[in-house]
Order: structure tokens, then C-alpha cells, then sequence
């Protein structure tokens, strides 16, 4: 990290830091009301913990963690089961340690174990961690914490866990009062914790996040979606994902808020649950990126829809991935008789590197929908469509949250743009990370634009979009933008075509990428849950001509079974490893079809199903 990035922050209207704000909460009115309550696998309550008795466990967990290293190390914080994640996070804080939030550490059988193993491997290696948290003392003397695979398949590289802590079981109110808080839990401008980009695992990289990056994020959210002490969090996010730690950990601590939350296996078996719990609130704010609205839709039957009532949710926010307009529509069709409303829905966009939040959408005001010109967006403007078929929908993340400012910028040139031209998002706001763990991030992080207009520092954020009017419309990633005859187009416009080119890949994960000079082009791999070979024929075919019509190059389709294309921790598409395991022969194909003569270099010619 770059010391010169640690800045003091302005005089703040809200608590400084999480700490000060649960102290302030447990010594209050509010100090017997529930702040934090857990949800089992049926929707039925497991754990509930006031404020008070919060503070009880996070001081009885931070005295046993500061006989463990010196102020400023880091801790493993998995995302633990119930409520042992939000106390073993503020008890990091509180004992002046360094929170770094990981998966799980059970033992991982699945397709990725390997690769799961590995990136936590990489983490723990990279961040020099001295401790992880465990739920009881059976976990630290057992096989969970045997090593860095968290009993998963061997990493590539084996890493010795650091100390087993294991949280506080037993704390009453009041107990552990003697425990005071570590000056650097008080202090804003101290590190909190280190959040990893759902990127890479042979390199991750941990977001250096202070207690007033924290705060000054989730409080500008609370001010734009008015989450006061009458609103429930719902959430089934990853407690190690950024927008679950901060929606569903901090946010109720800045804005006196209770949370409700539930494993993310729980929604992915029933997302029933999810919609139960937030019907049973009376004012809701519930998270969640594009996939589950889609997954909702689709795991729901009609029957089951009707029985639940969501009026009572006031702010649905889309993040975390692309928002598909689609996917708005369908859900809210789909949830019509539940009496949900298409204004509940707030998309955003954010990432890490500036804690979480920096768009989203007004509550109770219709997101924008702008319907752009493909070839005009390849040359970087947003220009309306002048016929269906040359459109992309692009759906509007939002306006700036409070004290947040965006530039669209030139990579190249690094000069701002007008309104309406496409650029790369540069942002400075409170939240900004104050760089990346051990490495060189000035570039990153200290952005300033070339020109009149250099103002900042910025973070450069590496995504694409548009400003039409105050409204963000993001159209991509930098690095995984399709460069065709010297125009840029966008692979999610691509794999969108592919996706509604066939009823086999309706609805269906998708990653589209540039074939190498020897063999130019594009790829485009899509998942199904189809296994007839003729109607897979057709349908790879179908998929291919659309996107050969679309964009002017080669094209090959390939289809592979759910589940197949990888993703991030955070659900991303991670296209360059799709394009690595097709290359390496990794990802068995269940049909592909090729616009490629006979005999050119590259991928197989035109073919029948795999």
C-alpha cells in the first residue's frame, strides 16, 4: 500500500467507524432491540442478538484475539455460519486488527474445490495473516482448519492457517466491560479491513479499506434509500462479498437498521425463503445481483408467487453485475400479483476499490431504460438506436450517491469526456480504498485526469459507461472489450444476442471473447440445460448467425452444460479463463457450430452436437 494514499477524512455526521457506531447503538434506546437476526434452511429463526449482547461477544472474542499478534494484523475471517460472521468482524475491529473476509473453509467438494482452495491459499500467503476466526473450539482443534485448503482439494501451494480463534459462545450484556476498544477501532482513518477482488487466484489483490471508507459508503446508501430504525435488511449475500458485508453488516450499524439474513445455499435451494422473510418485514432494503431476480422467475412456480405478499419491499437494489433490463421486466411480471412494483427496483454500480456503492437508483422512481445504437456505441457514443435491430439495452445504474463524483475519461488520452461519449468510470468519493495491500496502486488510486478539468484523486475503475444526463449506463470492462475492425463492441451485447437467439439458452450464463490474430474472430460459449443433440444443432447454429449479423467477423458458438462458465466469487463472468479452458481442451462441448471456412486456422470448422 501507498502510505501516502491514508488521507484524514472530513468531520463526519455519523458514526467514525463501526465500532463507535455499535457502541453507540448498545449503550442507547435501542441497546435491547434486535440488531442482528438469522435465518435456517426453512426460513425458520436460529439466532437473534440485540445490541447489547452483540457488544458482549465482540468484546469477549477481542480479548482472547489481542493475545494473538500486535495491533494491525491481519485476521482470516471466513463467512461464518448464523451470526458468528458479524461478531467475529467487529471483533477484529475492535481488538485493532485487520479484518480479512474469506468463503467458507468447509470442505468443498464441487468442481471448483481445487480453484477455491487455491485463491484462499493465495490470500492468506498474500495478506501474512497471524489468526482466523472459527465458530467454536471444536473447529480449531478439528480438520477445518488443518490448512489453507480449508479441507478442499490440495492447493497447488499448501499454506499453514495461522492461530485458530474461536469466537465467544457464551457473553451475557454487560460482561467484558473492561475490554475497551483499541484506539485504531475509534480512529476513521485507521485500515479495517482488506476486501479481495473476486478476480484472479493465482494474484489476488486486497482492497485496503478504512473504518471512514465503511462508514462514509454504507452512510451516503442509508441517505439515498432512507434506511433509518423502521427498515429491515433481507439478505442471502456472501458475508465475504462486498456488497453482503457492507449491506448486511454496516449498514444497519450507520443507520439503525436490523438485518435478517440467511445462507446463500438456503435462496439457492429456495428462493422462496428469501421473499417469506422479506414479507414478513414492514419497510425492506434487499441486495442482490441480476441473477437471482432471474432465478427467482425461474425456480418459482406462478402457484407459489401468489401466495406471497411483497408491498412491504421498498428497496430492491441490482448490483454487483450486469442489470439487465430483461431480467427487470420478467420479475416484475412475473411478481405482479405479489404486488410487487417495477420502482422498487434500484440498480447500482460499484466495485471494491471503492468499498462498495457509487450509483444506484432512486427508490420508488422507474429506472431508466436507453435503447443505443450497437455501431455507434463501438465508437464510442451513446447514440439512440434507430431500429430494433441495431439496438443494445442498456438499463440506467443511477445518479452519484452523496459525495460521490464520476468522470468518463479517455484510457488513452486520459481526457475527460463530453456527455454521451463512452469512456472508461473514474471516481472519487469518500469511499475510495486507500490502495491495494502491498503493491504499487498510485495509478489505480490516484487518477487524475489530463487537461482543465484535472481534478481529483480518482480511482480508475477499469469499466466502461456513459453519462446521459446525471444517469450512469455502464457498457462494459475495459479489458474484455471486442476489438473488430478497429471499432469496440461489448461482449455482453454479444452474449445477449446469443442468448435470445435460441429458447435453449434463454436465460443463460454466457461468455463471448476475440479469437487470436492467427485466427481473428469471436467466440461465444453459452450454457444450457438441453441434451437433445438436433435441437442443440439448431440452436448453436441460430446463436451463430444472430451474432455473426451483429458484428462483422467470424464467429463460433459452442454450448456446454449449467454451471460450466466460470464465474467470480461475486458471480461475474470471468471470460479470459473461459477462454484458457477452451483452449486447453478443459470444457466439454455439447455442441458448437463455426462461420469459418473449411481448413481455416483456429477453432473446428462448422460441426454437429459434441
Amino acid at each position: 500500500m501507498d502510505k501516502a494514499l491514508a488521507t484524514s477524512p472530513p468531520q463526519l455526521p455519523y458514526p467514525a467507524t463501526p465500532v463507535a457506531a455499535l457502541l453507540l447503538r448498545a449503550s442507547g434506546p435501542d441497546a435491547s432491540r434486535p440488531v442482528f437476526t438469522a435465518l435456517g434452511t426453512e426460513g425458520e429463526r436460529i439466532a437473534r442478538r440485540t445490541a447489547a449482547e452483540l457488544l458482549a461477544r465482540v468484546r469477549t472474542t477481542a480479548a482472547a484475539l489481542r493475545e494473538v499478534g500486535s495491533p494491525g494484523d491481519r485476521v482470516i475471517v471466513p463467512a461464518l455460519p448464523g451470526l458468528d460472521f458479524p461478531v467475529g468482524f467487529l471483533a477484529c475491529l475492535y481488538a485493532g486488527r485487520i479484518a480479512v473476509p474469506v468463503m467458507p473453509l468447509e470442505p468443498d467438494s464441487g468442481h471448483r474445490a481445487k480453484e477455491r482452495a487455491d485463491r484462499l491459499g493465495a490470500i492468506v500467503r498474500d495478506c501474512g495473516a497471524v489468526a482466523v476466526l472459527v465458530s467454536t473450539a471444536e473447529d480449531a482443534l478439528g480438520g477445518m482448519v488443518r490448512d489453507a485448503n480449508g479441507g478442499a482439494a490440495p492447493s497447488t501451494t499448501p499454506v499453514a492457517i495461522p492461530v485458530a480463534i474461536p469466537l465467544a459462545r457464551t457473553a451475557t450484556p454487560g460482561s467484558a466491560e473492561d475490554v475497551l476498544p483499541h484506539p485504531l477501532a475509534l480512529d476513521p482513518t485507521a485500515v479495517a479491513l482488506l476486501q479481495y477482488t473476486s478476480g484472479s487466484t493465482s494474484d489476488p489483490r486486497g482492497v485496503v479499506i478504512s473504518h471512514h471508507n465503511l462508514t462514509a459508503n454504507q452512510a451516503a446508501l442509508r441517505d439515498r434509500c432512507e434506511v433509518d430504525s423502521g427498515t429491515t435488511v433481507v439478505s442471502w449475500l456472501p458475508f465475504f462479498h462486498d456488497m453482503g458485508l457492507c449491506t448486511s453488516v454496516v449498514l444497519p450499524l450507520v443507520s439503525g437498521a436490523a438485518a435478517v439474513t440467511m445462507e446463500p445455499g438456503t435462496f439457492v435451494r429456495d428462493p422462496m425463503v428469501w421473499l417469506r422473510a422479506i414479507e414478513a418485514e414492514e419497510d425492506v432494503f434487499a441486495a442482490a445481483p441480476d441473477f437471482a431476480y432471474e432465478l427467482c422467475v425461474r425456480r418459482i412456480p406462478a402457484a407459489e408467487r401468489s401466495r406471497v405478499d411483497l408491498s412491504t419491499w421498498r428497496v430492491a437494489a441490482n448490483g454487483s453485475e450486469p442489470v439487465r433490463a430483461e431480467t427487470m421486466r420478467s420479475f416484475t411480471d412475473a411478481f405482479r400479483p405479489s404486488f410487487f412494483r417495477t420502482e422498487v427496483f434500484s440498480p447500482g454500480y460499484g466495485l471494491a476499490e471503492c468499498t462498495l456503492g457509487v450509483t444506484l437508483g432512486r427508490p420508488l422512481y422507474e429506472a431508466p431504460v436507453r435503447r443505443y445504437d450497437r455501431d455507434a456505441l463501438a465508437r464510442g457514443t451513446a447514440a439512440p438506436a434507430a431500429s430494433p435491430d441495431t439496438a443494445v439495452e442498456l438499463v440506467g445504474c443511477g445518479t452519484p450517491l452523496p459525495g460521490v463524483r464520476i468522470r468518463i475519461v479517455d484510457p488513452a488520452t486520459l481526457r475527460v469526456l463530453p456527455a454521451g461519449a463512452v469512456g472508461e468510470i473514474w471516481v472519487n468519493s469518500p469511499g475510495n480504498g486507500l490502495g491495494y495491500w502491498d503493491r504499487e496502486s498510485s495509478e489505480a488510486f490516484r487518477a487524475r485526469p489530463e487537461g482543465a478539468d484535472a481534478d481529483g484523486p480518482f480511482v480508475r475503475t477499469g469499466d466502461l459507461g456513459c453519462l446521459d444526463g446525471d444517469e450512469l449506463f455502464v457498457t462494459g470492462r475495459l479489458k474484455d472489450v471486442l476489438v473488430v475492425g478497429g471499432e469496440n463492441y461489448f461482449p455482453q451485447d454479444v452474449e445477449a444476442v446469443a442468448g435470445a437467439a435460441h429458447e435453449a439458452f434463454a436465460h443463460q450464463r454466457a461468455a463471448a471473447w476475440p479469437l487470436d490474430d492467427a485466427a481473428p474472430g469471436v467466440a461465444v460459449v453459452v450454457e444450457t440445460a438441453e441434451r437433445d443433440p438436433e435441437v442443440l444443432a439448431r440452436a448453436v447454429r441460430a446463436a451463430g448467425i444472430a451474432v455473426a449479423r451483429a458484428l462483422p467477423a467470424p464467429v463460433s458458438v459452442f454450448a456446454v452444460a449449467r454451471d460450466q462458465v466460470p464465474r467470480t466469487t461475486s458471480g461475474k463472468t470471468r471470460r479470459r479463463d473461459c477462454a484458457t479452458d477452451v483452449r486447453a481442451g478443459r470444457l466439454p462441448f455439447l455442441a458448437q457450430w463455426t462461420s469459418r471456412r473449411a481448413g481455416a486456422p483456429g477453432r473446428p470448422e462448422r460441426t454437429q452436437p459434441a
